[in-house]
């Protein structure tokens, strides 16, 4: 006979057909009974996309920034939306709203009942990325009320948890603005006060403006004495009684030329009017000048900055974007009671194969004379 021929198995298989069709009819019938006792869940199901974090900068709200600005979230826009979404905090507050601990018949209070109780809530509890890249957040329940109920006050509260988180953020960089700002205004007025008293110390209080005076003055004063000089010596070669009058003058007119061009040129410390002192002194004043100002402008675009932050807190902007919210369901989720009978019925079935050829195969051998130990 062909060795492949399943004539034999069939042959082994015959003599046991009433057995093979009891245990799989009884098993249909069981398992069809017990299915029938098993209760009904029906599913809350809410579909929504993850809003970008863009909406919430507020270089990006208000138009400062350069870059395109995105209105859909991705990868961690999307991991923040699940990392809250199961956390203890959305379980339990579900938990707590909607009282499961009679629901799931758990005594609060008992050894490990927020462990039991969370994680029979979890098995019907789920928040998954979708192929289309949306999160879909399913909640399973004997009541379709409340399974659609909780889905959607999951949802709401998932949106507002990573809202408060954003917003939080937000806040902390306002307070470190504010702080930022504080030191800033103290530091522009440290140098304003140094500025104001060097100002009043060394009479600078327009640098280039006053050095362009001095030079000025200096090569007016010097031209005035050539000019005077020339004067002097006109009048002298005339050797005129009556000019002795305006040559007095024209001298006591140099004089004062010369003292104020000493003034000019000298280095007495007490002299504001000193071009070497000016220069001296003219450095450092600039120098606080310039702090000053760069203090003054850090300090009015740190405001600036702290108005955007300050408007992007007052922003109320969702974090999801809700595509299909929960309804309450008409139809079950499971149990499949179908696909349990049909699995049930097969998997007996097969097990009553496998049985009798486990006991056929047995009886093909004499154990007795295989385990009966040999004689001397």
């Amino acid at each position: 006979m062909d060795k492949d021929s399943l004539l034999p198995i069939l042959g082994t298989l015959y003599p046991w057909r009433r057995h093979i069709i009891l245990v799989t009819a009884g098993v249909f019938v069981v398992s069809a009974l017990l299915s029938l006792l098993m209760p009904n869940y029906y599913q809350g199901k809410t579909v929504f996309y993850a809003a970008s974090q863009d909406l919430f900068k507020p270089e990006k709200v208000f138009g400062g920034g350069n870059s395109e600005m995105y209105y859909y979230g991705s990868g961690e826009d999307i991991d923040r939306i699940l990392t809250v979404g199961n956390s203890h905090m959305v379980v339990d507050f579900l938990i707590d709203s909607f009282d499961l601990w009679t629901v799931y018949a758990i005594k609060p209070g008992s050894a490990k009942a927020t462990f039991k109780m969370r994680k029979s809530f979890r098995e019907n509890y789920r928040i998954l990325l979708t192929k289309q890249d949306a999160l879909e957040l399913t909640i399973e329940d004997k009541d379709p009320e409340r399974a659609a109920a909780m889905a959607n006050v999951a949802t709401k509260l998932i949106d507002r948890e990573v809202r408060s988180i954003i917003k939080n953020s937000q806040k902390a960089l306002a307070a470190s603005y504010r702080k930022s700002i504080g030191n800033k205004e103290k530091l522009m007025l440290d140098n304003l006060d140094s500025l104001i008293h060097y100002r009043e110390q060394s009479g600078i209080y327009d640098p280039s403006g006053q050095t362009e005076i001095l030079a000025t003055r200096i090569t007016e004063v010097t031209n005035s004495v050539e000019r005077e000089k020339a004067a002097l010596e006109s009048l002298k070669k005339s050797n005129s009684p009556k000019m002795r009058d305006s040559i007095a003058v024209i001298q006591a007119r140099i004089v004062g030329y010369e003292r104020e061009l000493d003034i000019l040129n000298g280095d007495d410390p007490e002299s504001n009017y000193s071009l070497k002192n000016f220069n001296k002194a003219k450095g450092k004043v600039e120098l606080l000048e310039s702090r000053y100002y760069r203090s003054y402008e850090q300090v009015g675009y740190d405001l600036e900055k702290l108005k955007l932050y300050n408007a992007a807190i007052e922003i109320d902007v969702p974090t999801i974007h809700m595509i299909e919210a929960a309804e309450v369901p008409d139809v079950k989720s499971r149990p499949k009671r179908s696909v349990i009978v049909i699995a049930c019925t097969i998997a007996a079935f097969l097990f009553s194969l496998a049985a009798v050829m486990a006991i056929e195969s047995y009886r093909q051998f004499d154990w007795g004379q295989i385990f009966r130990k040999p004689t001397q």
